[in-house]
């Protein structure tokens, strides 16, 4: 399942810019492990049956950074800018040579890591290629062959929605609150005998901002007697209280809740897919069986089983993060846009004053690729995400522009 804002409904990569430009891009993205020595530090001694100790002695200096392609600020999939835990990339050369194999035991280690930082039974941890993958196979499970019905919001991420909806779910979605906020009061009125299924993104997304932790917690108590609620957490690394927030304790104490997280955002493996859930240990092996499928990313196990590792990690990316984020909400401010507020995620959501496509199309010719599609009922209004400095920069300049 791809990513909602590569999918064809945005705006073409032919009608905006020119071939050369995005095949310099995407090779500069998807060149990171080759840009850091990866053919450098030993692969082919280690496939070859060396020890450690030689291919350490054989390996070349230290890998150069790779070079950034900056003819295009891309600031439009919620990527991390900052890249990936050292640990991580050092952990991914040091297997690459062993990816022909499938990973079960690493995998396997990996749910026995994450069930000991979340105090969670490692059979209640299931992993995936991504979120995505979770979020299809949920919403296909709980479509019921057609006799489903999924309530959630408007504006939010459309992972469960779009495949509840495509294998026959009837969608209940509710309004945002004034401040554009997910109404949980709203959806639980909704919830009945026919719900198979409730949807929450907290931290949201398109939108930023988040519930509160007290009525989330009701709110999941109280639909889980019901159905399942799904609770999507890819974002809740970012916000300024995570352990205020998290929501795993609900499936600690037995409640019918499943928890979606990813290694896509703070953690920087957006290109490596890499997710996982957390749920009652029957749920969670119905899970297992829907997404995990032929295997899980290898080098994306090792990644995470290093990432978790690193403990200075994540405190270190959370300030760039909620810098970034507080820098676009006020030049958007500045330029008298109306905002959701008190974004905590890597984005701000803000009315453009124009179709999303056309505002697309004028940023682009800035050198920006922002979102090219709309969200229901939200057709002027546009999700910025963090970017490096330079994007920052030419982005800030663009809107300026663009939006004057």
């Amino acid at each position: 399942m791809r990513h909602p804002d590569t999918l064809a409904d945005t705006i073409s990569d032919a009608a905006t810019a020119p071939p050369p430009a995005r095949e310099k891009i995407e090779t500069s993205r998807r060149g990171l492990l080759r840009g850091l020595g990866l053919a450098s530090v030993g692969v082919a001694a280690l496939a070859a049956g060396c020890s450690p100790a030689a291919t350490q002695a054989d390996a070349a200096p230290a890998p150069a950074t790779p070079e950034v392609d900056k003819s295009l600020a891309i600031l439009g999939a919620n990527e991390s800018p900052f890249g990936p835990s050292p640990k991580a990339v050092e952990a991914m050369i040091a297997k690459a040579a062993l990816t022909a194999r499938y990973a079960d035991a690493e995998g396997e280690d990996l749910k026995k890591q994450i069930a000991a930082i979340e105090g969670v039974a490692p059979e209640q941890v299931f992993l995936a290629n991504g979120s995505a993958p979770i979020l299809a196979a949920f919403g296909e499970m709980i479509a019921k062959k057609g006799e489903g019905q999924l309530v959630t919001s408007i504006a939010t991420y459309e992972g469960v929605p779009r495949s509840a909806g495509q294998y026959g779910a009837e969608l209940i979605m509710t309004p945002l609150t004034a401040d554009f906020a997910i109404d949980l009061d709203a959806m639980a009125a909704k919830v009945s005998k026919k719900t198979t299924a409730t949807y929450v993104c907290n931290p949201n997304n398109p939108t930023g901002n988040m519930v509160d932790p007290v009525k989330l917690k009701a709110f999941a108590i109280e639909a889980s007697k019901t159905a399942p609620c799904f609770i999507d957490e890819a974002y809740l690394d970012l916000c300024d209280d995570y352990a205020g927030n998290v929501m795993t304790g609900l499936v600690r104490d037995g409640h019918n809740v499943v928890i979606c997280r990813t290694f896509s955002k703070i953690y920087g493996m957006a290109g490596q897919r890499l997710g996982y859930g957390i749920a009652g240990p029957e749920l969670a092996r119905e899970m297992a069986m829907a997404t995990r499928m032929g295997g899980v990313n290898h080098l994306g196990i090792v990644a995470a089983m290093a990432s978790l590792a690193d403990k200075e990690f994540v405190p270190t990316m959370r300030p760039k993060f909620k810098a970034g984020r507080e820098r676009l909400y006020n030049v958007v401010k500045g330029l008298g846009r109306p905002i959701a507020s008190n974004p905590q995620a890597s984005f701000v959501f803000f009315d453009v004053g124009m179709p999303s496509k056309v505002f697309a199309e004028k940023m682009m010719a800035e050198g920006v690729r922002v979102v090219g599609r709309s969200w229901a009922q939200y057709d002027n209004w546009t999700r910025i995400c963090v970017g490096e400095d330079w994007e920052m920069d030419r982005c800030e300049a663009a809107l300026k522009k663009v939006l004057a």
